[in-house]
């Protein structure tokens, strides 16, 4: 079985030098696949999962369609870790409405912020994935209800100036938490 699987893998990187289109299909399908996952033995499921957490949904991130790799992980943590989605999404499921009100209310102020400062930017706001948050969660020894950014906003400018401008703008409106500010701008993630 495994020697047929790394064959499988051996094959899908070979057609993946030639055209990227085969890894697309490669991904779209094991996301139709994740998302059936429920009709399959709870040995398969993990069996799967396990496979996508480890092999697809990195190789979606490396590819950067992050909406796939978010899918991907969320289904594998559902699989994986039943229980933990369970908490999770439920938490999630209580606060919906409020959270997208408070996305398109932050939304519109941080532009307004960088408007009234001359940059011109987009902003978007999204809730984190679940699985994510599963990191999170295990990484730091926390709660579901300890967690503090379980949410985001992306702002999207033209230069690299540009993103150290506004970055200074929402830093001046919104303090940073001490020692937990990244600089993606100088060090972006891979």
């Amino acid at each position: 079985k495994e020697e047929k699987q790394a064959e499988s893998f051996r094959k899908m990187l070979i057609a993946m030098a030639k055209d990227i289109r085969v890894v697309l299909v490669k991904l779209c399908d094991r996301l139709h696949n994740m998302r059936t996952l429920n009709f399959l033995s709870e040995e398969k499921q993990r069996r799967i999962a396990e496979e996508t957490k480890d092999i697809y949904a990195p190789l979606a991130n490396r590819l950067g369609i992050h909406w796939l790799k978010s899918e991907l992980e969320d289904y594998c943590l559902m699989y994986l870790r039943p229980e933990l989605y369970k908490i999770i999404r439920d938490n999630f499921d209580k606060t919906a409405a409020e959270r997208e009100k408070y996305i398109a209310e932050a939304s519109k102020e941080i532009v307004k912020k960088l408007e009234e400062s001359g940059v011109s930017a987009s902003v978007k706001g999204r809730a984190k994935h679940f699985y994510s948050i599963w990191q999170k969660m295990e990484k730091d020894n926390l709660q579901f209800d300890e967690i503090h950014d379980l949410l985001g906003f992306r702002i999207i400018v033209p230069t690299v100036r540009a993103c150290y401008e506004a970055l200074g703008i929402i830093h001046a409106a919104y303090k940073p938490v001490p020692n937990r500010f990244k600089d993606y701008i100088a060090m972006p993630k891979p």
